[in-house]
């Protein structure tokens, strides 16, 4: 479980494996005491971050006031982080490989117009700007992006990834160019991550949000033969049934949403996204429909909304005709919408 956990008076994080999606934990040094001066922050954040990942040493950016913010959150085995941090440059030496308890790969993308420069298993690269870069924490390496970092970073054990793209270690410190469409697969996914983690007491949800992250890292780095094929079947197609989702999530109040809105949006044909949402064995209309009653309950139930009427909450919540809302909620709740008022 990735968590804080205090040491002499410090906040520390720590990864730990959880059956379950953790909430965000957040390490910034706008949370530090105001007493702290630059250097003792530098140092506080510095000491957080080796916490969570790996033993390095951290180069500031010049002359710059101290400013980092990591955030992250801990799924199964993998753990996915943003950082902003006035830090420009990461050295792990010979001693620090050594010394080290576990041995992790790290995929980042860069979220700035600074390249992420890296030197690794005797090969340098400046990778683009669009591009991942993946990193091992088995070796030394000299990681670099000018101006400070500013990156997304999936950082998953050595094993799970070895498992699927056997020849990883090959592609440390080289051009990561060849899947530029699951790189936008895995980015999207990234960016819906905190919907699905509004879930996390469901550890099935976990096991399936964990494996697709895996599988598009796989196909981000080139998983062939029948890995491939696997991790396309479940990443890719898994990946496009969470946009479908949160995109329901999002516009199910819409009157006028329906599946040629979301095919639009994701470039998909309407077809292809019925077709995906009914192996789930719940199609669009269904899941709309079940979106927009408990959005009606809920606000029935808001003893600060007992002044809307009942076709306001229906028309509010997406319905276009408050005689087929009240039918449809009769039936999924066995109550009428007037006899659930002020029950929250």
């Amino acid at each position: 479980m990735f968590v804080l956990r205090r040491v002499g008076g410090a906040a520390l994080l720590t990864a730990e494996r959880t059956p379950f999606m953790t909430d965000k934990v957040v390490l910034s040094t706008h949370d530090m005491p105001a007493q702290l001066d630059d250097l003792a922050r530098f140092r506080t954040w510095h000491d957080m971050y080796v916490a969570a990942y790996c033993e390095f040493d951290l180069s500031r950016v010049g002359e710059t006031p101290f400013a980092a913010t990591t955030e992250a959150r801990q799924i199964g085995g993998v753990n996915v982080a943003e950082t902003t941090a006035a830090v420009e440059r990461l050295v792990r030496d010979r001693r620090q490989v050594a010394t080290a308890v576990r041995s992790n790969f790290c995929l980042a993308f860069s979220r700035n117009n600074s390249p992420i420069v890296q030197a690794q298993l005797g090969r340098e690269t400046v990778h683009r700007l669009d591009s991942p870069v993946l990193v091992t924490e088995s070796e030394t390496g000299d990681i670099r992006q000018p101006g400070g970092f500013d990156f997304f970073l999936i950082d998953l054990p050595a094993k799970l990834l070895l498992e699927r793209v056997a020849h990883a270690f090959d592609l440390v410190s080289q051009p990561l160019d060849a899947a530029p469409q699951a790189s936008a697969h895995l980015k999207r996914y990234l960016a819906i991550l905190p919907q699905l983690a509004a879930d996390k007491a469901e550890s099935a949800l976990t096991t399936h949000v964990e494996s697709t992250l895996i599988d598009l890292v796989s196909l981000v780095l080139g998983a062939n033969g029948d890995s491939a094929e696997l991790a396309r079947m479940r990443g890719l197609r898994a990946a496009r049934l969470e946009e479908i989702f949160a995109l329901i999530r999002k516009h199910y109040a819409d009157p006028e949403f329906s599946t040629a809105h979301v095919a639009r949006r994701l470039g998909l044909t309407p077809r292809y996204v019925n077709d995906l949402l009914q192996e789930t064995g719940t199609g669009f209309s269904e899941r709309v429909t079940e979106l927009r009653l408990q959005a009606a309950r809920k606000m029935l139930a808001d003893r600060g909304k007992d002044r809307l009427k009942v076709i306001d909450i229906a028309y509010a919540v997406g319905f276009n005709e408050v005689s087929y809302f009240n039918r449809r909620f009769r039936q999924r709740f066995g109550e009428k919408p007037t006899e659930v008022r002020g029950d929250g």
